[in-house]
C-alpha cells in the first residue's frame, strides 16, 4: 500500500442531501450508518467480468450523441470548444429492478456517476451494479479507477428501489516512490475520494485512498450514466425499466453547478449485444434527467 502525502485538496461541492463525511473515525460512529466500514470489503473483480474493455477506450462511440456502452449525460460536449478539468462530480438514483430472458440468460447493467472516460482512457468511478443472472436479479456496489481492476463492495446493503447517492472527487497529488535500490525513483500520482451512500437504509462507505491514487489522470469530463458492461466484447443489457438520475452536480475550472453549466451531450446507447437507452431531456434546473430502456 502506498503511503500518502497530500499537497493540495479541492473544496467540495456538495448537493443539498449529500454530505460525505471525511472523517472515517465519525463516520463509523454515525447513528445514521447501519454498518462500520470495518464490515464491508473490498473484493477485485476479475478483468474477464466487467465493467469496460481493457483494450479499448472507456467510452464506445457509434456516432454523434451515440454510443454501443453508455447512456445518459457527459460534460463537456467533445468539439463544443469548451474545455475543463473537473474536480467533483455527484448524483444520486433509485436502484432499478430489472428483468431478463426467460432461461438462463444473464444480462448487465451498471450505474455510476465518475471523471474521465468521456473523451480519454482512464474513469474515476462509482456506482451499482444490477445484473438479471438465472432468473434473478443480482445487486451490489462497485467502483473502478479504470484501466485498473474493479472492485466489490461486498456487505454493503443494496436492494431495487434503494436511493443511491454517489460521488467522486480530486483530493490532490501525492508523492509516490517506484522501485527498489538504484531503481527507485519518485512519481507525482493523484489521489481521489469515492463515496457512495445508500440513503434508504442508511449506510455509506469512503473508499480507502490507497485503492484510489493513480498516475495523473486528464480530469477532462464529467459523466451520470447507465452502462452496458464488458467482458471482451459489449454484454447485453438488463431490461433496467427507467433511472431517475438528481442532484446531479459537478466541479471544474471554468464552472460549477449543475449539468446545464457546461454543454452537454445527452447520450443514446445503442448496445450490440442487444438493448437501447434513451436519456430523457435536463430538468428546467440542469440537475436531473431520466434514462430509459428500449
Amino acid at each position: 500500500m502506498k503511503t500518502l502525502t497530500f499537497f493540495a485538496a479541492s473544496a467540495l461541492l456538495i448537493a443539498p442531501t449529500f454530505q460525505v463525511q471525511t472523517d472515517q473515525s465519525k463516520s463509523d460512529r454515525s447513528d445514521t450508518t447501519r454498518l462500520s466500514h470495518m464490515e464491508y470489503q473490498l473484493k477485485p473483480i476479475p478483468f474477464s467480468v466487467v465493467h469496460h474493455q481493457q483494450s479499448a477506450a472507456p467510452r464506445l462511440r457509434f456516432w454523434e450523441s451515440t454510443s454501443g456502452n453508455w447512456s445518459g449525460y457527459g460534460v463537456p460536449l467533445e468539439g463544443s470548444g469548451v474545455s475543463d478539468t473537473f474536480s467533483q462530480v455527484s448524483g444520486t438514483w433509485t436502484v432499478p429492478s430489472v428483468t431478463g430472458p426467460a432461461g438462463r440468460g444473464t444480462t448487465y447493467s451498471s450505474v455510476w456517476v465518475g471523471i474521465d472516460g468521456y473523451s480519454s482512457g482512464t474513469v474515476e468511478q462509482i456506482g451499482t451494479e444490477q445484473d438479471w443472472a438465472n432468473g434473478k436479479p443480482r445487486n451490489y456496489v462497485w467502483f473502478e479507477m479504470y484501466p485498473n481492476a474493479a472492485y466489490q463492495i461486498t456487505g454493503f446493503p443494496i436492494n431495487a428501489g434503494d436511493s443511491i447517492s454517489a460521488q467522486v472527487v480530486y483530493m490532490g497529488e501525492t508523492t509516490v516512490q517506484t522501485g527498489n535500490g538504484r531503481r527507485k525513483t519518485t512519481v507525482q500520482e493523484s489521489v481521489f475520494q469515492l463515496t457512495i451512500l445508500n440513503n434508504t437504509q442508511g449506510a455509506s462507505y469512503t473508499v480507502p485512498s490507497s485503492y484510489t491514487t493513480i498516475p495523473t489522470p486528464s480530469r477532462s469530463s464529467a459523466e451520470w450514466i447507465i452502462e452496458a458492461p464488458s467482458s471482451g466484447k459489449i454484454l447485453p443489457l438488463a431490461n433496467y425499466g427507467t433511472v431517475n438520475f438528481s442532484e446531479c452536480f459537478a466541479a471544474g475550472v471554468t464552472a460549477s453547478g449543475s449539468i446545464t453549466n457546461w454543454p452537454a451531450d445527452p447520450l443514446t446507447m445503442i448496445d450490440p449485444s442487444g438493448g437501447e437507452s434513451d436519456p430523457s431531456a435536463l430538468s428546467t434546473d440542469g440537475t436531473a434527467f431520466s434514462t430509459t430502456y428500449k
